[in-house]
């Protein structure tokens, strides 16, 4: 997959933009605090349907404008695709693919894109929520079912807490509709841990063999489910399981005034020498584990994509990198179909990935 233009409209610092892909590697340079991220956040939201950087679509609208506009051309083979993304920040955004209207769990799977950016060291060292994004936006780009499974599982999991809270404060409710929801909640939970387990099967040995690489190391290391349920439960128990816990738990629920059993409590350990290295890594072992946690995306995105390789971003990652890592990175993304890279200073560029360079200043990219 490559994109052959993007066009931004009232994006952030962004006025109105258009930039033409001329070959791969696309390199944005500039310094920071121009737009570069900005930019690369709009390819982002128009691949995955969501910002990598906020929770709110209101700050992404440019201050005075009505609505941001990302409009994108993408190809594959002989296969083109024209993908019109408006934001509001009011809850009425509209995607258009080929002049259809499309869900926003349908873009994963039709522009593949994985993003290395400086916040990839909180997939190691933050907290589970960060854990929990990475495997759900996996999940999401293997199936637009399960993309729409992770956006129910969500509304669901709020509906279900308010009432839990409702009952907490006012304990003569009936809890009827607390077994609907329940019910609901069960079924989505289910589908959604078996596919997190099956994408972390395949994540652990691609994550350990890059690590390898990336690290220069022959340390182990793993990627495994740390889940709110025992880990030895079979996939096709989960959802009697699941049912007992809420069934058990039914007033620790009500006094917490939140759902304590799912997706939303679990996590994924990443481990070297069979320690967490949330807590036993160096800054250049962490970051040798968020790497090889993006290549192993790559790998896994790249086989169950309808598209080809997926376009891979590389935003100011270099600057964080020490030379030997910045090496054995661009070996290993230089075969990408389309590469696009940011970067303060570019000389921190590995050589091998040398490509036609944009300046970003002030909002504007030159041609």
């Amino acid at each position: 997959m490559k994109i052959i233009s993007a066009e931004l409209i009232g994006w952030r610092n962004y006025t109105h933009q258009v930039l033409e892909f001329e070959s791969s590697p696309t390199i944005l340079v500039g310094p920071n605090g121009q737009g570069k991220t900005n930019f690369v956040e709009a390819l982002v939201y128009a691949a995955l349907g969501h910002s990598h950087r906020t929770a709110s679509d209101a700050t992404l609208v440019k201050s005075g404008e009505p609505e941001a506009i990302v409009r994108m051309t993408v190809q594959h083979d002989a296969r083109r695709l024209a993908i019109d993304l408006r934001v509001t920040g009011s809850g009425t955004n509209t995607i258009r693919v080929n002049g259809s209207p499309t869900k926003k769990k349908e873009l994963a799977r039709l522009l593949p894109l994985v993003l290395f950016a400086p916040e990839d060291m909180e997939l190691v060292r933050g907290e589970p929520e960060h854990r929990r994004v990475f495997l759900n936006d996996l999940v999401a780009e293997s199936s637009p079912t399960l993309a729409g499974d992770i956006a129910d599982y969500e509304r669901v999991l709020r509906q279900r807490n308010t009432l839990l809270k409702s009952l907490r404060a006012t304990p003569a409710t009936s809890p009827g509709t607390l077994t609907t929801w329940t019910e609901s909640l069960i079924g989505l939970a289910a589908r959604i841990m078996v596919a997190r387990r099956h994408i972390v099967n395949q994540l652990s040995p691609r994550f350990s063999a890059h690590y390898q690489a990336i690290a220069s190391s022959s340390d182990s290391s793993s990627v495994s489910m740390s889940e709110s349920i025992p880990t030895s439960t079979a996939d096709k128990d989960i959802p009697g399981l699941l049912r007992e816990l809420f069934h058990v738990k039914h007033r620790d629920e009500i006094d917490r005034g939140s759902t304590l059993f799912g997706p939303h409590r679990d996590d994924m350990l990443i481990v070297l020498n069979d320690l967490p290295a949330r807590t036993h890594s160096s800054q250049g072992e962490a970051w040798s584990c968020a790497l090889s946690l993006r290549l192993a995306q790559v790998d896994i995105v790249r086989r169950g994509s309808i598209a080809g390789d997926p376009v891979v971003v590389l935003d100011d990652v270099f600057s964080e990198l020490d030379a030997g890592r910045r090496v054995r990175l661009g070996e290993h993304v230089k075969g990408i179909e389309h590469l696009i890279i940011t970067a303060a200073d570019v000389t921190t560029i590995p050589p091998l990935l040398a490509g036609h360079q944009h300046t970003v200043l002030g909002g504007l990219i030159d041609a």
